[in-house]
């Protein structure tokens, strides 16, 4: 088979997966395709494709679940994370990011672990720190593209249903990916016209991918759904201290 094809056939599969996993963390689909992609381009231009999946795919859960949307949680968090973006994007052309990933992956894992203990799945962090919340979030976001653990973890703290927080992460995320992704554009605009195609399958994919997830997330109990986050989120913690993303 054609590499290319092969290629294709693999980005799209992914993705159409990852959106219906990740539907039910509020997170992941940058952190699972942005390796993948890595494997076909450099590193820093698999940040930016997995970015622009990233944000059509948010924004396809926006259009399902925009009803539900928090505003209050918006303002309040989600602001600061624009400035957070920005500084990460313009870094993460000059900064190596290793040591940044070690240590958030420290501090998810050791989260998780602490709200997953029997009797302490209430356990969070203080609202009165939102702002460095949105801050981290939309700092990480921009420089190694995972920022979506962070902003999980802090929404818990709400104690929203679950279509409020789906829709509440993804707008925040929509903020931050649209305040890097023009800085990633200015750097990698070359690949983005060269991959057009390959990038319209691989969106199209994630937006079919999460109406799939959505028709199974009523299946599943609230207590569930932030189960699924915490676990996940120690798996990316793991994983980045491991460096294996």
């Amino acid at each position: 088979m054609d590499a290319t094809i092969m290629q294709t056939l693999i980005l799209v599969s992914l993705s159409l997966f990852t959106s219906i996993v990740t539907l039910f963390t509020g997170f992941g689909v940058g952190t699972i395709m942005m390796p993948v992609m890595a494997l076909f381009f450099d590193i820093k231009v698999a940040i930016f494709l997995a970015a622009i999946v990233h944000l059509f795919n948010n924004l396809s859960r926006i259009a399902l679940y925009h009803r539900f949307m928090r505003w209050e949680i918006i303002r309040r968090f989600g602001v600061v994370s624009i400035v957070g973006a920005f500084v990460g994007s313009f870094a993460q052309l000059t900064v190596d990011s290793g040591w940044l990933k070690n240590g958030v992956g420290l501090f998810l894992a050791l989260f998780a672990i602490l709200s997953l203990r029997p009797g302490s799945i209430n356990w969070k962090l203080p609202v009165i720190i939102d702002v460095i919340g949105g801050f981290l979030s939309g700092l990480v976001g921009g420089l190694i593209g995972n920022q979506g653990a962070i902003r999980s973890l802090y929404l818990l703290n709400y104690k929203l249903e679950k279509q409020e927080l789906i829709v509440s992460a993804a707008l925040i995320a929509v903020v931050i990916d649209l305040t890097r992704i023009p800085v990633y554009t200015y750097a990698n605009y070359q690949y983005l016209t060269d991959n057009l195609l390959l990038l319209a399958l691989v969106v199209l994919a994630s937006i079919i991918g999460t109406l799939i997830g959505s028709r199974i997330l009523p299946q599943v109990s609230s207590e569930l759904f932030k189960r699924i986050i915490l676990v996940a989120v120690l798996l990316l913690g793991i994983l980045m201290m491991l460096g294996l993303i």
